[in-house]
């Protein structure tokens, strides 16, 4: 029986990607919804809840770093009595260092954005990437290859999923991260546009907050050695690298003492980021040893700096809508970032990509503005499919109607819009919403 079982490995291990099981977790009804809205104190422009949503745990193999078939898990929302296609949505996390707060967790924060757009009437697709969740081997933190791999391999194995549950799939595909899930949203995109553009097309896409630039934004936020938030995302990435770039041969060459004894344990996927920086000085270039340091600031060939480039996002020019939302006052991951992809896409002629300054907010503030302002602008593209309950014949747009609230691409509520130059949403008490921009219309 063993040696059949090796074989099965042995043979499975030679075929494509495909999801190996599923569970339904969870089914919310639409007043469970609507308490979730409450809950997380939800504007309710965020969108209409249409439907009821089932949260199915997904496991999947999926490419590792070297090619070889690994073990992988996440999540995926599906809205209940959809008559017609439904547009797929694919969120990418943030950063996790806990196999408990990833989106295979459906009772992890993740949820209510796979819940909330479900119910609106998304498949929504969330993978936990390679190492997390229930996923096997060490997380390869910000490396884009395999987020952009195990990302598509799940919305492909996804929308068969959600063909067999009776949820038919559209052509439309949006993808949308934060933090570490702006990266890997990058990174997806370029991999879809390069190299999947007969199975998939992208409609739009919002990287927001992402560390696009490693190579140079990250670096030099390294080589400050300022203080930081999280000193924790800087041997997270280290690790991370090591286990794919081989970047030394001995911990004790790079970390200092006690570091090099207890750190590498720590990101086992069993403690939080938080109980992680609790063990670090606030300027994580002192668990360095200095030799290890001065040499990757003084050498452009430096394995890590090497590592750095080959994971920068930006290098491509997006043949799709893309927003880039990111808060100028961010203090995880620079401004910078952003400014430095969006220029790049500009010169290399892309033409409807933009991006938007959320204020003076640091990176947890900006989050929910960002991710509200991003659904927002998705919504604005999306073909939605109307509930069955919804009597479309007594559709009657040019009835009167009441403006009850106006709201930017963030979900920030305006109330001077003489003075405002950009795109805004209005929304009236019959379900209806416009994008208008006040400066078109002086």
């Amino acid at each position: 029986m063993r040696a059949l079982f090796c074989v099965f490995l042995f043979i499975f291990s030679l075929s494509f990607s495909q999801i190996i099981s599923y569970e339904l977790v969870k089914s919310w009804t639409i007043s469970e919804v609507d308490q979730m809205y409450n809950t997380n104190s939800l504007p309710s422009n965020v969108g209409n809840i249409n439907f009821e949503v089932d949260g199915y745990k997904i496991l999947y193999f999926t490419p590792n770093h070297n090619g070889d078939l690994v073990l992988c898990s996440g999540a995926i929302y599906l809205p209940k009595g959809t008559t017609c296609p439904s547009p797929v949505l694919s969120w990418q996390h943030g950063t996790s260092a806990n196999d408990t707060w990833v989106p295979s967790n459906i009772y992890s924060d993740n949820n209510v954005i796979g819940v909330v757009a479900a119910s609106h009437g998304y498949i929504v697709m969330m993978s936990d990437f390679i190492g997390l969740g229930d996923g096997v081997g060490f997380h390869n933190y910000v490396h884009a290859d395999t987020e952009a791999s195990s990302t598509i391999d799940l919305i492909l194995l996804g929308k068969e999923f959600a063909y067999d549950k009776g949820v038919m799939p559209s052509a439309q595909l949006f993808l949308m991260g934060y933090s570490q899930g702006g990266h890997a949203t990058m990174a997806a995109v370029r991999e879809i546009e390069q190299n999947y553009n007969t199975q998939l097309q992208v409609t739009a896409s919002v990287p927001m907050a992402g560390p696009y630039s490693m190579s140079g934004a990250m670096r030099d936020l390294m080589e400050s050695g300022m203080p930081y938030p999280n000193p924790g995302y800087l041997p997270y990435v280290l690790f991370s690298y090591q286990n794919i770039y081989n970047l030394f041969d001995d911990i004790t060459e790079v970390l200092l003492a006690p570091y090099n004894q207890y750190l590498f344990g720590m990101y086992s996927g069993s403690f939080s980021m938080y109980e992680i920086n609790q063990t670090l000085p606030e300027n994580p270039i002192e668990i360095f040893q200095d030799e290890y340091y001065q040499d990757f600031l003084t050498d452009p060939n430096h394995p890590f700096n090497l590592a750095l480039i080959d994971n920068d996002v930006y290098n491509f020019i997006p043949e799709s809508p893309m927003k880039l939302l990111h808060c100028n006052g961010d203090d995880n991951i620079p401004y910078e970032n952003s400014e430095i992809a969006y220029n790049f896409f500009v010169e290399g002629g892309a033409n409807d990509v933009y991006l938007e300054d959320g204020g003076d907010f640091g990176h947890v503030a900006c989050a929910q503005l960002a991710i509200i302002g991003s659904k927002l602008w998705i919504d604005s593209m999306s073909e939605i499919c109307e509930p069955e309950s919804v009597d479309i014949l007594d559709f009657n747009p040019s009835k009167d109607r009441e403006l009850i609230g106006i709201v930017d691409l963030l979900g920030r509520e305006q109330r001077n819009i003489q003075i405002n130059n950009q795109v805004l949403i209005y929304f009236y008490d019959d379900g209806t919403y416009e994008k208008r921009c006040p400066i078109f219309e002086k």
